[in-house]
């Protein structure tokens, strides 16, 4: 969307408020009356672009108290959670809006879904920290809190997903067939920590203490890959609705370790797989591979 674009959904916001009243006026209603998407207000990608319920509010007056020193920040990466599905999160996240800071004494699952929340938003390797240290900073940002509340809430109106945990990552808080960014899968096994934030961009990871195995495939590699990627990963559904085929990357070789883990049935790996269409998607936790 470019900038006149937003100019004119800051129009449409003014009017639509003139008309039923500047107090009280809640995304879902708008975006309903006015036949828009999601995706109209929250605009992924646009680097210092305007983006957001908050920011758009702002702009066409509804909020006149000062902003908090990271609002525009905040604005911009929740067009990051758009591809949530999995009602337990979401749950989180509107807690997360909701208490405004205290969020001592989570569950164990609440907790790292929170971790996942974090890390989604705060999208740099650089920005390791924890949950609590992330609610205090939401604290002083009324609105933007409020707009986490009512963004989870329109996600959770459109999700269809049962919150069904994914066979042998039970301990974790994904939910098997929901979307979730590869960060958000690296924090929820633990890979990532409030003090451990590291860079990853391969397509499989070894968890030896749970001798699990993530594999993370792109269906799609007509874009955003280099030539030398000449693996084909695909649904099999002319053969069966229950087959994927997946190609190992070109550096596994049958004497590799990752070959040596593939290649014995017997030796206490399990393969867990996360498919998404193309480059930029979130992934959809397939479940275990052999299942």
């Amino acid at each position: 969307m470019t900038a006149q674009n937003w100019r004119r959904l800051k129009t449409e916001l003014q009017t639509y408020a003139a008309l039923k009243g500047r107090t009280g006026v809640r995304l879902a209603d708008f975006l309903h009356d006015q036949a828009l998407e999601l995706d109209d207000v929250y605009r992924t990608g646009t680097g210092q672009g305007r983006s957001g319920w908050t920011a758009l509010k702002r702009d066409a007056g509804l909020i006149v108290a000062e902003p908090g020193p990271e609002e525009d920040y905040f604005s911009r990466r929740f067009g990051d959670l758009l591809h949530v599905d999995d009602p337990r999160r979401l749950d989180v996240m509107a807690a997360a809006g909701g208490q405004q800071g205290h969020m001592h004494g989570l569950y164990s699952h609440a907790a790292l879904g929170l971790q996942m929340l974090v890390y989604q938003i705060d999208g740099r390797h650089q920005q390791a920290a924890g949950h609590q240290a992330f609610a205090e900073r939401l604290q002083r940002h009324p609105a933007i809190a409020s707009e986490l509340v009512e963004l989870s809430g329109l996600l959770q109106a459109r999700s269809t997903l049962p919150a069904k945990a994914v066979p042998g990552l039970e301990d974790t808080p994904l939910c098997l067939h929901a979307a979730s960014g590869a960060r958000e899968v690296l924090t929820a096994v633990g890979w990532l920590t409030a003090a451990r934030r590291a860079p990853f961009q391969a397509g499989v990871l070894p968890l030896t203490s749970r001798k699990t195995e993530l594999l993370f495939v792109t269906l799609d590699k007509s874009e955003g890959y280099h030539d030398r990627i000449s693996h084909h990963d695909y649904a099999v559904s002319a053969i069966s609705a229950e087959r994927f085929h997946w190609q190992t990357q070109n550096s596994a070789g049958p004497d590799t370790p990752g070959g040596r883990r593939l290649g014995s049935a017997n030796n206490g790996w399990q393969f867990q797989l996360f498919v998404r269409r193309r480059k930029g998607d979130a992934y959809r936790a397939c479940g275990r591979v052999g299942e």
